[in-house]
């Protein structure tokens, strides 16, 4: 996840799980690792406060990423329908990015690269179904720099993915939200503004980032213990991030 390392909240566990997450770094600079790392520390810390007990392993997936772990396989094709028969029994939450989160969506090389970004994770999303595994994917934090953010651009190509086929659940939705009438960017009602955005209007504080984590281990806990009280469903006891 982007931005500064974020405060850590109190743990207290009372249901174990065995969970994997992909968190975001800045960057792949020192600074970048830390700031992951305390995010990671931070969503374990939220979890725990709601009875989930859960690993959390620090990666970046941005595009390049994504791209090489599905063109690994098969030179990148999908799997057959007949491979469709697990059950997903274990859960992947990733925090994607682009290897270019400044250029704007409208930019005709950023859609070259968010057109490739949807396929990407439609085939990185079936594969996983097949070897029983559900992705859950974090929203992209919106930003106030510009109408057709990169962060705009993410998320529609994470959409494109999910009408073309992808299984993805998205989680991490917050109240972030603005709109651009007469250029200006204008928090919608409940969102914070845009001094939580920094100079670029692009770089979401620690506020706004632990909306992020917040809404993820509330997602995360609700569905771990939903699946924990229904037998048929998958445990979710046992998950491996990529």
């Amino acid at each position: 996840m982007y931005g500064q390392p974020l405060v850590s909240a109190a743990s207290g566990a009372t249901v174990h799980a065995q969970l994997a997450a992909v968190a975001q770094a800045a960057s792949t600079s020192a600074a970048g690792a830390s700031d992951a790392q305390a995010t990671v520390q931070t969503l374990q810390d939220a979890l725990a406060a709601r009875g989930v007990t859960a690993n959390v392993t620090a990666q970046v997936m941005d595009g390049t990423t994504l791209h090489q772990i599905v063109m690994g396989v098969d030179n990148g094709l999908p799997p057959t329908p007949d491979q469709f028969k697990t059950d997903p029994s274990e859960w992947m939450v990733v925090n994607f990015q682009l290897d270019d989160m400044v250029t704007p969506a409208s930019d005709p090389a950023q859609q070259v690269a968010l057109r490739q970004f949807a396929q990407d994770l439609t085939v990185f999303a079936q594969r996983a179904a097949v070897s029983g595994k559900a992705v859950f994917a974090v929203r992209p934090v919106p930003t106030c720099d510009t109408q057709y953010s990169a962060s705009a651009g993410l998320s529609s190509a994470m959409t494109q993915a999910l009408v073309d086929g992808a299984p993805i659940r998205f989680i991490g939705e917050t109240s972030v939200s603005f709109s651009f009438g007469s250029g200006a960017a204008v928090p919608s009602t409940n969102s914070p503004g845009v001094d939580h955005f920094g100079a670029d209007c692009r770089t979401p504080d620690a506020y706004v980032q632990n909306l992020v984590v917040q809404s993820v281990a509330d997602s995360i806990a609700a569905g771990y213990k939903e699946s924990v009280a229904t037998p048929a469903a998958a445990s979710g006891a046992s998950a491996t991030g990529t």
